[in-house]
């Protein structure tokens, strides 16, 4: 059994050793490059993948944004591309909202309390409540930042499934299509 210390060392390693291998790889190989060895169904098909897990860790979140701008770049369409991982990065959140509402009822003892501490005066706050769609908005929307923080926040406090699921949606669709519409228009320069 590898001791908890171990397994986090060995995710960092492969966390450096993937980043590595990305930058080398954008540093040797164009985007049209890139685009023309995997072909543009392939480029579909692998963002759809990338952008699912996209938002759980900021890793994945690194990885997504580095993979959405070299297909960008690469001659993708734009907005096929961002319909594409936007579908995919709202499910994935979507789910991990899911999985973090259930998860939640897991919790017992000292943590719970202090769970329901949180939320009680979380909800409390009115002016919280009331601008904490705008907020999510556009944190989803308009940061690189892992969406698993507020995605498990909002689970935590027990947000409406329905409401957080318009915000998951609008969020993630304005963030992958934002991206490709900024890489084409020439607003990352790398």
């Amino acid at each position: 059994m590898i001791k908890k210390h171990y397994k986090k060392i060995i995710f960092f390693l492969i966390l450096i050793l993937f980043l590595a291998t990305l930058i080398t790889t954008f540093y040797f190989l164009s985007p049209e490059k890139i685009v023309n060895k995997i072909g543009i169904r392939n480029g579909y098909i692998l963002i759809f993948i990338v952008s699912f897990f996209g938002g759980f860790s900021a890793g994945g979140s690194i990885s997504f944004i580095s993979l959405l701008i070299t297909l960008s770049a690469g001659g993708i369409n734009p907005l096929y591309l961002g319909l594409i991982a936007g579908t995919s990065l709202a499910l994935g959140d979507m789910l991990m909202f899911y999985v973090g509402s259930k998860g939640r009822a897991l919790v017992k003892g000292k943590w719970n309390k202090k769970v329901e501490d949180f939320a009680y005066h979380f909800k409390e706050r009115k002016l919280l409540v009331k601008t904490t769609p705008i907020v999510a908005y556009l944190y989803l929307g308009l940061t690189p930042f892992p969406n698993d923080v507020l995605i498990l926040f909002l689970a935590t406090i027990k947000y409406p499934p329905k409401k957080a699921n318009l915000i998951i949606i609008l969020g993630n669709f304005t963030f992958a299509l934002l991206i490709p519409f900024l890489v084409v228009n020439g607003f990352f320069f790398f």
